[in-house]
């Protein structure tokens, strides 16, 4: 008995241990989140759309070109950086513009609707505000092709072409499992609050970055995975895809690059091949993981130089 009760005084004092680590790692994650806050510098300009700052980057000349409005998918912690080795080719002859999403990068968080089509005009107000002008060729990654396909079904004029980044079709999301994917972001957000991300590290997407920009980027993957503006996207993720299954194919010129699908699943070269041919679109198939733009930048710009230069 003398053992047992050992035992167990052994094990309470572990678990109390381990309670007030764990309780001080929490403390420690959101002290820093705080000290962080201050320590952001924003990489573009921010715009005030419905009463929250969202963050706009362009770079390149202004000229006769259409803009090139880059459109992040689900998850990326700035796509300002993400998209750096890409934009940093093309912008000494094109306008590269890259808007944060609210809840991405150094745009606010907030809790408002996300579905696509407020998200759109979320992007066209901050452009309006940030100065740049359509006719757009837009460049969206993974999730961001819903959008950017809502965009040519709603405003065709606007939309002068697609280069698709691996973008999302309507159809990619077909076998999506809502409910676990749910389960799957309830449990990001609880291990996020943990402040577990912190012995992750940041962003892995570093290309083309120097040490500020990385130190800037680890401070907004803290800051911003899987908040209320990220999760309210997932959760209307099969909405927006059946809001844009329901809309016409765009009839305009589109480019699409895509990846090996190894990131993702069986259903996504598939899918993409299958809207391709039904859009009339060039299709790139690349041998890369899903962020293609940070594994075949050289070749996605040149490409993407002579779609507009020769399709537009």
């Amino acid at each position: 008995m003398r053992a047992l009760r050992f035992i167990g005084k052994t094990l309470a004092g572990l678990l109390a241990t381990l309670l007030v680590l764990v309780g001080g790692f929490i403390g420690y994650h959101h002290i820093m989140l705080r000290h962080e806050a201050n320590e952001l510098e924003p990489a573009g300009q921010m715009a005030t759309v419905g009463g929250h700052r969202m963050s706009v980057s362009a770079h390149g000349p202004k000229n006769d070109e259409p803009a090139i409005v880059f459109i992040s998918g689900a998850g990326t912690a700035s796509p300002i950086y993400s998209f750096k080795p890409l934009t940093d080719r093309l912008d000494d002859a094109f306008r590269t513009v890259v808007v944060e999403r609210f809840g991405y990068g150094y745009s606010d968080e907030v809790d408002t609707d996300r579905h696509v089509a407020a998200m759109l005009e979320d992007t066209r107000e901050a452009l309006l505000l940030a100065g740049e002008v359509p006719p757009y060729v837009l460049a969206p990654h993974s999730m961001g092709g819903l959008e950017a396909l809502y965009w040519a079904q709603t405003y065709p004029d606007e939309v002068a072409g697609v280069v698709g980044l691996d973008m999302a079709v309507p159809h990619s999301y077909d076998l999506l499992d809502l409910e676990g994917e749910k389960a799957t972001m309830d449990l990001g957000r609880q291990l996020t609050f943990l402040g577990l991300s912190r012995l992750m590290g940041g962003d892995d997407l570093t290309a083309g970055l120097g040490a500020d920009q990385i130190a800037q980027q680890e401070m907004l993957t803290h800051r911003n995975f899987l908040g209320d503006s990220q999760y309210a996207e997932g959760l209307a993720l099969l909405d927006n895809a059946a809001t844009v299954q329901a809309g016409d194919l765009p009839d305009g010129p589109m480019l699409m690059f895509v990846s090996d699908g190894d990131e993702i699943g069986d259903f996504w070269v598939p899918a993409s091949t299958e809207f391709a041919g039904q859009a009339g679109a060039e299709l790139v198939q690349l041998d890369v993981g899903h962020y293609v733009f940070q594994h075949e930048p050289d070749l996605i710009a040149q490409q993407t130089a002579a779609f507009i230069e020769t399709r537009l």
